[in-house]
């Protein structure tokens, strides 16, 4: 997904992943790979971004990804209902019982994560 989107737009991605041996459970891996898809797409629709870091991290009882990109930056309190897609990404979260953190200020990028428990 991240080669696709630097080799599409230029905007480099460093990625790192800390999960261990043992894969994920399929719903949280489909979960965890569309909520990337859709910051990686807010980031060439919204942020002018000229990088990304994405960094996703298993825990004890959960994993998290935490998706930051250096661009324009907006206010979560201004974002309207399906603005941004994080509707979507907040939808996603919630089926699994996790969380979503959002931070961000205009002309200082966004930081986005995203947690979910893992039995």
């Amino acid at each position: 997904l991240v080669e696709t989107f630097t080799e599409q737009t230029g905007i480099p991605v460093e990625l790192e992943t800390v999960l261990g041996e043992t894969r994920l459970p399929p719903p949280v891996e489909t979960a965890l790979y569309r909520i990337v898809q859709e910051a990686l797409t807010n980031v060439i629709k919204h942020s002018r971004a000229s990088r990304v870091s994405v960094l996703i991290t298993r825990k004890r009882d959960s994993v998290a990804a935490v998706i930051e990109d250096d661009g324009v930056g907006f206010s979560p309190d201004a974002v309207r209902d399906g603005g941004l897609g994080l509707v979507g990404i907040r939808e996603r979260i919630a089926l699994l019982d996790g969380r979503l953190t959002v931070e961000s200020e205009p002309e200082h990028g966004t930081s986005l994560v995203a947690e979910v428990p893992v039995v």
